[in-house]
């Protein structure tokens, strides 16, 4: 793998003379639209990037090292930038442990440290607020407290909170996962205390920054979101959650309980995933314009002013904004970019425009190619709605495979559709190679262990990926 063809990009050059009508004064909208909805522009505070893999893990640098992670970092805030979001998310983990002294207890990591202040630093200068994050109640062993509901853990968490904006000043705020963890505040009472003392810890020097919790969706003790949603919450207090009611799998629905009129829409911001931590990891493209059309609509009419993004999940493999692979699921950043404009958009026109740029010799055989990729995709991934690859790969196996008959016929239909597209265009045949990978996938899972060593030999980065190594054992 060349590593300079995902880190050395120029905004010029990887933006590919971004959309036409990205900006904001070339908004094609179709003529189904509401002339209500044509004149409208609607307004959304907080547009974020969601990093779940750059500078995520500490000392997990045996593929990406850490100059490497942070030129990815910089590589991407340069397109979030030019599309006009205005924050970026390092959803760390462990590694957050790491830039504290915990009350002088703990030897931070100063390289690591150095690394966060370097990307506050360049995303101030793009234009972006930078956040961190956290799972709650998490510190290195050294700091000598457990990990529970007592006057010394709230101590060190505020602490904490302010060693941290006296060691990042430049930090837009703090995102503290409250489910998804060890599970130490499991009451009402207590999360929204840990949250309400992150938001006002956060603002204790003067300056204003935002403190997100994330997701109501597990804490269903929290109350009904249309009554209590941010009811006595400190005002710099926002809730983060997917669109989909569960994780991000495309088998889920609208998450109707938080997205809904009647809910306080300053105090949500919605996500979603373009990479796709569940099917394809970008190897192969899924397009979500037709899926998240509604979702937008649905965001809209409930009055959330926030939407985020993720760029990619627990990899720096496979970048999203790659120039070399525009025709993977960088369509769902495109999407989502267009949808921020006006969340009413028709899907079709945005697609339409979409191949016009990218397969100007044939743009209607490059629209039903994409429109199908959602069926193929889910043809691979799911029996009867339920999914079976463990985040998308073969790490290890969850209730039935597809059949191969059936992952034979969805490759069959896929690859007719790219085989339309002109010879002269530059991306069929990487089309056509990572169409045939996916198949793989799924005849692998299903037991066919004929295609491990082909799919070895003709794309190792995507062999490993994928975690094929563990075939024997499905």
């Amino acid at each position: 793998m060349n590593r300079n063809l995902i880190f050395l990009y120029s905004v010029s050059i990887l933006l590919f003379s971004i959309f036409g009508c990205s900006s904001k004064k070339n908004n094609n909208l179709s003529q189904s639209d509401s002339v209500e909805k044509q004149a409208a522009e609607y307004g959304f505070n907080n547009i974020q990037v969601i990093d779940h893999w750059n500078l995520r893990y500490h000392k997990r640098y045996n593929i990406f090292n850490l100059n490497e992670q942070v030129s990815q970092i910089k590589a991407n805030m340069d397109v979030a930038a030019e599309l006009d979001f205005n924050s970026y998310l390092l959803f760390q983990k462990d590694a957050f442990q790491e830039l504290l002294t915990w009350g002088g207890k703990h030897k931070p990591d100063e390289e690591l440290k150095n690394a966060v202040k370097e990307v506050i630093s360049y995303g101030k200068q793009k234009g972006l607020d930078v956040y961190l994050h956290s799972n709650q109640f998490a510190w290195p062993e050294d700091v000598g407290v457990d990990f529970k509901d007592s006057k010394e853990s709230w101590q060190v968490f505020e602490n904490a909170m302010k060693e941290l904006i006296e060691t990042f000043p430049d930090v837009a705020g703090y995102q503290v996962t409250g489910d998804e963890t060890e599970g130490q505040l499991d009451t009402k009472e207590g999360l929204l205390k840990f949250h309400n003392l992150t938001a006002k810890t956060l603002k204790s020097d003067g300056r204003e920054r935002i403190a997100f919790m994330r997701t109501w969706q597990r804490c269903g003790f929290l109350g009904v979101p249309e009554n209590e949603l941010g009811v006595g919450d400190e005002p710099n207090l926002i809730y983060s959650i997917k669109n989909t009611q569960g994780d991000f799998n495309i088998a889920n629905g609208l998450d109707t309980e938080f997205i809904k009129e009647g809910v306080d829409g300053t105090r949500l911001l919605v996500e979603f995933d373009a990479w796709r931590e569940y099917e394809t990891h970008n190897i192969f493209p899924i397009y979500l314009g037709d899926y998240w059309a509604p979702r937008f609509r649905a965001v809209a009419d409930a009055g959330i002013t926030n939407v985020g993004v993720r760029f990619n999940w627990n990899s720096g493999r496979f970048p999203i904004i790659d120039k070399n692979r525009p025709w993977a699921n960088w369509i769902n950043i495109y999407a989502f970019n267009r949808f921020v404009q006006n969340p009413y958009a028709n899907p079709d026109d945005i697609l339409m425009d979409f191949c016009k740029q990218y397969f100007p010799e044939a743009p209607d055989a490059a629209f039903n190619m994409y429109k199908n990729t959602f069926d193929y995709v889910e043809n691979i991934y799911y029996r009867d709605g339920e999914k079976f690859l463990h985040h998308g790969g073969l790490e290890r196996p969850r209730g039935e495979p597809v059949e191969i008959e059936k992952v034979t016929q969805a490759y069959d239909k896929m690859i007719r559709l790219i085989d339309k597209l002109p010879d002269s265009n530059q991306y069929k045949k990487d089309l056509q190679k990572y169409c045939l990978i996916i198949s793989y996938l799924g005849r692998t899972a299903a037991g066919d262990k004929s295609v491990v060593q082909d799919w070895k030999n003709i794309d190792r980065e995507s062999f490993e990926e994928l975690a094929a190594e563990n075939a024997d054992e499905w």
